[in-house]
């Protein structure tokens, strides 16, 4: 194939990559005129490239749908299309397609049917022709969905094709649009504009397209072949045919693979070609045998031999080439149907190949007859020598054989007698437009055709005279008349019916698309077109006039000998007055609306800046810097000030944000978005206004703002929640205050205070990194901000609270509040006795609780806090203390609502575990401690619970990170308890005793298949109390089977390979003189693990649900060294209590939520405990418990993304997938 054109060349690559990816979908095309269809790589969207090729198969014009493509500008698209039209084949798909078996069968059928759609009926899902007598000729249907389509909407939903609707006209002359319109059109015009055509590139594209086509030819009684299938991929066709048909078919059946043959005699027996110049006779030299033989025993048929399973032979050798001598016509045939075969074999005798238009020798003899000489370069060349012509191809003396192009008459000589003359002009008169001397001109002799263009740019056609028609030279030929070196001119210009004509006045806006609607016809015009174009080059320039008015300029670089004289543009058309109308070639024009001055204002303004701008940059010779986009954006102040005037926490700032190019203070910006602009044009650059970095300044009041003084007043939440979004840049400046700004920039990101707290009223020793804790609390308090402290468990959140108290008690005595959960509410009492022994304790809880007339600090419980909230929140006090704030987590509960009413200058949350399922619950926390900083319900969900939940999108697990990292500090222990003993976890494995895994499967059985059904349901609710009702039942099972049976006082009689297992463990501990911590879930385990310690007499404590003694419980495990065994449910004393006297932990079971197993675990590994902890997690080999494990493994990091913790503390709740997982892996 041709190489892409050099303008193509840089989209190559891409076009291939469009073709490879099978990006590239219908090609519509009429003659030489092509649109073709390339869909995105998603397939959501697709855009059109239109191409016209000139008669070389070149590009002629071109254009694109695309967004990447104006008028001025290629693109990987149009490279594609021109690949596709070629395909890998020399000529494009219009030539492949004028001589394809397709457009040959489908002719025949349209004269043996006719053109009417309507004589197509459908049977079944076939589309079927047949003649009046009933024989059929054609039937086709689709073999798959995109086929069926394709012929539906060909044949059964046809849609009429009109001049604007149809690229069929795209190539008509004006002479065949006449015709039409009268409803008169052309043979090959009805042909082109019925379904028949439609039909053949239809095939001819699936043959195009698809390699693996089949061809299967039925033959009658005889065994000649009347009709063919032919089997693409998307449809099948079939056609019958007659002999004489198949003989009109013969030719083309060499443009499709077909088992078929059709042989050329003496092909494969020509040795030697020679031509005899003076005889003008071709000769043949055989070195082989002929077919004479096959002609003999064949079956004869029109000039031809037909051998079953051979093909087709020639009878008579003169047609081809098995004849010894060839001349005249003959020569045009061999030469037509043999030409790289004679190329190849003709010895002294060049053959040219590629063809030469024919030009003419035009002249009146004295009688004024017309002759018209053909010649190939030079006139009467020939007729000299020994030149001969053979139909379509010369043999030009001394030169070779030549094929003729564009041979308009049947002989190199023609003569058109005198009185034929009017009527052959009137044919011809498009062509001889072209044809010095003899051009023909639509005005009359009288009045000839001409146009002017006035000042104001309209376009007018007028007649001027012509020259005396009484001299030499002049003939009257009736209709026209022809003056000697002028042409031809009509008498009357009203009978053509023609566009042109005199009067006719074109307003400027019409005239690009007056000229190519009548281009031919403008040719006739004397001087109306130019081939010099005066543009070398365009630019656009681009400036703003002022904040809501954008003016785009063209700027034509014209060439040196145009630089004086006046060119008018009209969009891809230059004027040049005295020369004429030339169309500025592709690469120097503009795009397509920016032919003249634009000035963008209103609602294009947006528009414009938004999408195109960025697209003619490539055209702007002065871009106005306001309107170029920076490419570097910081937060800066310039000075930060304490502001006392405005109260305790009041920023000053003079702040605004710097480019590359400047700084635009966030006054203007303000000033901006109370005007509702998009855009801020300003020395900064362009400004984009609708950026989410601008969000915070858009609900700013105006008293917030000094516009004198270009002054910004903040709070010190505000300021830390900006810096959190966007880091905060201080300018280094020689201001006096720069220093004083420094200061308060690193007091504010470093958690500084002025003053430090005192702690004389504490009566304990904190360690340095609680002290680093209470510094931040003391901070948070001296702003008027507040918190969660999350650190581990263990870690003294109790301690650092209690510090914050007696630091503000010692400063400002006030009032304090501690809401706690009820099982660690004395723990609390004796705490806050012990160490804050100068504050008194109002312990507001209990059937009798009442409200002390006096007292510092009212310690009471969530559930009480719920139920006496309005008697308590009338009370003010400094600070509140939510220990465990994760009870509080459900945003639509009663207790979340009635901490909301918690008056607090400082509202403080204690937690280790500040999200344990979802995202959600740490915007309810804040919501209690913060309320109104974090984002509204809907746009919270939006901008971080989903992108960070479903997305796993790090940018915004880092940006929440940034957000609430201020008010939320969370240590490790292993970071900052560098004393603390090793803890080591490990999860033991044990198997199912038989009788165990037995009663394992039936539980198992019975249930599974109806919810894994459920569950594929996507419309049906998910059955999570059925799931978690038989996952428990075969957790219970895998403890021990009693306890699935609810029949632990008999446990003996039961087997369990886990229950073993502990004893064990239990043992080795024992042995070693190891305290032991065991927690389980299920209250019966926990009575069968009591009823084995007791018949062992080892002494041990227990806490449940109803345990009223808690602290004596706790005080005897830890201080009774006969107390070996601490025996617990994982719900009540997985909070809140010390049990540092163990250093062996045993999870019996695995809790759902990961978290809440480690919050057990601290229980014992925490300050006060002196001994290295190992923790065993039991789990039951080959049983869901497995499954469960890795769930809570895998899911377990999200509050480590998020607030920067332990690897393994939280689990999200099940998703429908993670629940058929887990129950179609259970063993």
């Amino acid at each position: 194939m041709p190489a892409l054109p050099k303008f193509l060349q840089p989209y190559k690559a891409e076009g291939e990559v469009l073709i490879a990816q099978g990006l590239v979908g219908d090609v519509e095309f009429s003659g030489e005129t092509y649109q073709v269809q390339l869909f995105s790589p998603d397939r959501k969207s697709d855009v059109w490239a239109f191409l016209q090729l000139d008669h070389k198969g070149r590009i002629k014009d071109c254009f694109c749908s695309c967004e990447d493509s104006g008028d001025t500008t290629y693109c990987s698209h149009l490279s594609a299309a021109f690949l596709r039209i070629y395909n890998g084949h020399s000529s494009p798909l219009h030539h492949r397609y004028e001589r394809s078996f397709w457009n040959a069968i489908c002719h025949l059928m349209a004269e043996k049917i006719g053109f009417d759609i309507d004589n197509l009926y459908l049977e079944g899902d076939a589309y079927v022709c047949e003649s009046s007598d009933g024989q059929r000729w054609m039937r086709i249907h689709g073999t798959d969905d995109v086929g069926s389509s394709r012929l539906q909407e060909m044949l059964q939903y046809r849609q009429e094709e009109t001049e604007e609707t149809s690229l069929k006209f795209s190539n008509l002359t004006q002479e065949e649009i006449a015709l039409w319109r009268k409803g008169k059109p052309t043979p090959q015009l009805r042909y082109e504009l019925s379904f028949w055509s439609d039909l053949a590139k239809l095939l001819m594209l699936q043959q195009d397209e698809h390699e693996g086509y089949e061809f299967i030819f039925e033959e009658d009684d005889e065994g000649i072949p009347c009709g063919v299938k032919a089997i693409f991929p998307q449809m099948t066709a079939e056609f019958h045919f007659t002999r004489e048909d198949l003989v009109k078919l013969l030719p083309s059946l060499s443009t499709v693979n077909t088992p078929l043959a059709v042989h050329d005699a003496g092909e494969d027996a020509v040795k030697k070609i020679t031509y005899d110049c003076e005889r003008g006779e071709m000769y043949i030299a055989q070195g082989g045998v002929a077919h004479e033989s096959e002609h003999e025993q064949g079956i004869s048929l029109d000039g031809w031999s037909y051998i079953p399973e051979k093909g087709f032979f020639p009878k008579d050798n003169r047609y081809l080439l098995g004849a010894e001598r060839l001349q005249g016509q003959d020569i045009d045939r061999a030469l037509q149907e043999h030409f790289h075969l004679i190329r190849q074999h003709l010895v002294g005798t060049k053959v040219h190949p590629d063809p030469v238009p024919l030009s003419y020798y035009i002249s009146f003899d004295s009688s004024w007859n017309l002759h018209l000489e053909g010649y190939l370069f030079n006139p009467g060349d020939l007729y000299s020598g020994h030149s001969r012509c053979f139909g379509e191809w010369a043999y030009l003396d001394g030169e070779g054989f030549y094929h003729l192009e564009g041979m308009r008459f049947p002989d190199l000589q023609t003569t058109i007698a005198a009185e034929d003359v009017p009527e052959f002009v009137t044919a011809q008169r498009i062509w001889l437009s072209t044809q010095p001397g003899f051009e023909t001109h639509i005005a009359s002799v009288e009045a000839q055709m001409s146009y002017l263009v006035r000042d104001d740019g309209n376009l007018l056609f007028e007649r001027v005279l012509a020259v005396d028609d009484s001299s030499a030279g002049t003939k009257d030929f009736g209709q026209w008349v022809y003056i000697q070196g002028r042409g031809f001119y009509c008498k009357v210009t009203s009978e053509l019916g023609l566009p042109v004509r005199p009067g006719i006045a074109i307003s400027p806006e019409q005239v690009p698309l007056f000229i190519r609607m009548n281009r031919d016809e403008l040719q006739l015009i004397p001087g109306f077109f130019s081939d010099n174009c005066p543009v070398k080059g365009s630019k656009l320039e681009i400036r703003l006039l002022d904040e809501e008015t954008i003016e785009v300029t063209p700027q034509y670089e014209l060439h040196e000998r145009y630089s004086n004289k006046p060119v008018r543009f009209y969009e891809d058309f230059a004027f040049v007055e005295g020369e004429g109308f030339s169309e500025i070639p592709l690469e120097r024009r503009l795009p397509e609306d920016y032919h003249d001055h634009v000035e963008i204002r209103g609602e294009k303004l947006s528009l414009f800046l938004k999408f195109e701008l960025n697209k003619l940059k490539r055209y702007a010779i002065d871009l106005d810097p306001r309107l170029i986009l920076p490419k570097k954006i910081e937060l800066e102040a310039e000075r930060i000030a304490l502001a006392p005037a405005r109260g305790k926490g009041w920023y000053a700032l003079n702040m605004g944000y710097r480019t590359e190019n400047a700084l635009v203070d966030v006054a203007d910006i303000w000033t901006a978005l109370q005007h509702k602009r998009r855009f801020l044009f300003c020395d900064a650059g362009l400004i984009d206004l609708s950026e989410q970095r601008f969000n915070w300044i858009r609900p700013l009041v105006k008293d917030r703002l000094d516009m004198r003084g270009k002054t910004l007043f903040l709070t010190t939440l505000e300021l830390i929640k900006l810096n959190a979004v966007e880091e905060v840049h201080l300018r280094k400046s020689r201001r006096t205050d720069y220093g004083e700004s420094v200061a308060l920039l690193q007091e504010l990101l470093e958690f500084k205070t002025a003053k430090e707290p005192d702690l004389s009223l504490l009566h304990s020793h904190l360690r340095p990194y609680q002290e680093i804790g209470l510094r931040w609390l003391w901070f948070l308090y001296q702003h008027q901000l507040s918190g969660l402290l999350c650190d581990d468990m263990g870690l003294g959140k109790t301690h650092q609270s209690m510090g914050l108290i007696a630091a503000i008690h010692k400063e400002n005595p006030g009032k304090y509040l501690v809401v706690c959960p009820t099982s660690v509410i004395y723990h609390w009492q004796e705490k806050l006795e012990k160490f804050l022994p100068g504050l008194r304790v109002c312990t507001f809880y209990g059937p009798s609780r009442m409200l002390d007339a006096e007292y510092d600090i009212l310690l009471t419980s969530y559930g009480i806090w719920r139920n006496e909230a309005k008697l308590l929140r009338q009370v003010a006090f400094e600070v509140a203390i939510f220990d465990e704030i994760q009870v509080a987590k459900n945003q639509s509960s009663m207790v979340h609502s009635a901490l909301l009413n918690v008056k607090a200058q400082i509202r403080l949350g204690l937690t280790g575990t500040p999200i344990e399922n979802r995202l959600r619950e740490l915007k309810a926390l804040f919501d209690i401690v913060l309320p109104g900083y974090m984002p509204a319900e809907q746009a919270y969900r939006d901008f971080f619970v989903r992108p960070i939940e479903r997305d796993r999108d790090p940018s915004r697990s880092d940006l929440l990170n940034r957000y609430i990292k201020p008010f939320v500090l969370r240590r490790r222990k292993e970071d900052v308890l560098l004393d603390l003993p090793r803890k080591t976890e490990e999860v033991s494995h044990c198997d199912l005793e038989p009788d165990q895994r037995q009663l394992y499967h039936e539980v198992l059985c019975q249930s599974r298949q109806q919810l894994v059904s459920q569950l594929n349901d996507d419309g049906s609710p998910v059955p999570f109390i059925h799931i978690f009702a038989l996952l428990s039942h075969l957790k219970q099972i895998c403890n021990h089977p009693a306890v699935y049976l609810k029949d632990p006082n008999n446990y003996k009689e039961y087997q369990s390979g886990k229950w073993e297992l502990f004893l064990e463990l239990l043992s080795e501990a024992r042995d070693s003189g190891q305290k032991v911590v065991v927690f389980s879930q299920y209250l019966h385990m926990l009575d069968i693990i009591e009823n084995y310690l007791q018949e062992q007499q080892i002494d041990y404590a227990t806490i449940r649900g109803a345990t009223i003694n808690r602290g004596e419980q706790i005080r005897r495990f830890n201080k009774d060294p006969q107390c070996e065994v601490f025996v617990g449910s994982l719900q009540a004393s997985g909070l809140g209590v010390d049990l540092t006297a163990g250093s062996v932990v045993i999870h019996y079971d695995r809790w759902w939520n990961a978290a809440r197993e480690n919050q057990a675990t601290d229980r014992v590994h925490r300050i006060g405990q002196t001994r290295g902890v190992q923790v065993f997690k039991l789990v039951t080999k080959n049983t869901f418990e497995e499954k469960i494990d890795q769930i809570i493994t895998r899911k377990g990091r999200l509050m480590e993304e998020v607030v920067g913790v332990d690897d393994h503390q939280v689990i999200k709740q099940f998703d429908r997938t993670d629940l058929i997982e887990l129950l179609q892996d259970i063993y």
